[in-house]
């Protein structure tokens, strides 16, 4: 395998609850020497125009993607769609119906701000958001620029984080079946975001026999050298049941410096490029099966 590590598939814009513009952030990427990004912001598409029109002019290789949010077995679980057709309007319907549903949660979150002796109107919000994703983060840009908290992460601690006096859980999600099946009907393939978070190890190879799960984000900025060897040879053994090839990916999953991680700056989890041109070659046989 080549040993080149130039690439980082899993970041977020201000077009969902990233701190940065999708110029700005193509513009980081391009200072860390990055050559392969995929801009993966939460249930939308709408940073990647911009991000890809900015990555052609620095030079470097933009995949389109996003991150949509799943349940399974009562657990929030996050899927990866590299390589979608961002401009199908099928996609795009789907994704304003989650959008609506991602409003209704911040009009939960202001109520109780209020009652909270902290009130912000909706547009302040908003203006934050700029028309993609609304997230918890741009809430707590709005309570910083009213002076309730200093920092995105006080906000967190102090209001919006769960078990906090102002978090409100996420009521209605899709599911992984649904999720991969959105994804790859908009061309893409549908990998697994950061498994070393739930609890779900024993479904994920019925996730790839029953609906076609295409691979797992092994490497990731929150994953141990252990957790990494762990879905490395998890890949292997279900490659060995299934008779399939599965791809592994990975990356920072940044969303800005100062996001409750000091100094992790965009890059800090780079995969071998080898694991990105499989990615590619797989998504380059897709487009001529079509």
């Amino acid at each position: 395998m080549s040993l080149s590590r130039n690439s980082d598939l899993h970041m977020h814009s201000t077009a969902s609850d990233g701190g940065y513009s999708p110029t700005e952030l193509m513009e980081k990427c391009h200072q860390a020497n990055l050559k392969f990004v995929a801009l993966t912001d939460h249930d939308t598409v709408n940073g990647i125009e911009e991000a890809k029109q900015t990555a052609h002019r620095l030079g470097f290789i933009l995949i389109p993607g996003i991150e949509l949010s799943t349940k399974a077995s009562g657990q929030s679980v996050h899927m990866l769609g590299y390589g979608i057709d961002w401009k199908n309007d099928t996609l795009k319907r789907r994704l304003d119906r989650q959008q609506d549903i991602r409003k209704q949660r911040l009009e939960q979150i202001l109520l109780k701000l209020k009652a909270a002796g902290v009130p912000l109107e909706q547009d302040a919000v908003l203006r934050y958001a700029d028309g993609g994703a609304i997230g918890r983060p741009h809430v707590a840009k709005a309570l910083m620029d009213k002076g309730y908290v200093r920092s995105v992460q006080e906000a967190f601690e102090h209001y919006l984080a769960e078990g906090r006096p102002c978090y409100v859980k996420r009521q209605e999600y899709i599911s992984v079946e649904q999720a991969i099946a959105w994804i790859h009907q908009a061309g893409g393939v549908a990998i697994v975001a950061h498994p070393g978070y739930y609890d779900l190890d024993d479904q994920l190879i019925g996730w790839v026999r029953e609906y076609g799960l295409d691979g797992i984000e092994v490497y990731h900025r929150d994953h141990s050298r252990e957790v990494v060897a762990h879905y490395e040879q998890l890949c292997k053994r279900m490659e060995a049941e299934t008779g399939r090839r599965l791809l592994r990916t990975g990356g920072s999953d940044f969303h800005h410096e100062s996001y409750g991680r000091t100094a992790a700056p965009l890059g800090t989890t780079r995969i071998p490029d080898q694991l990105t041109y499989e990615l590619l070659h797989d998504l380059e046989r897709k487009k001529t099966r079509a």
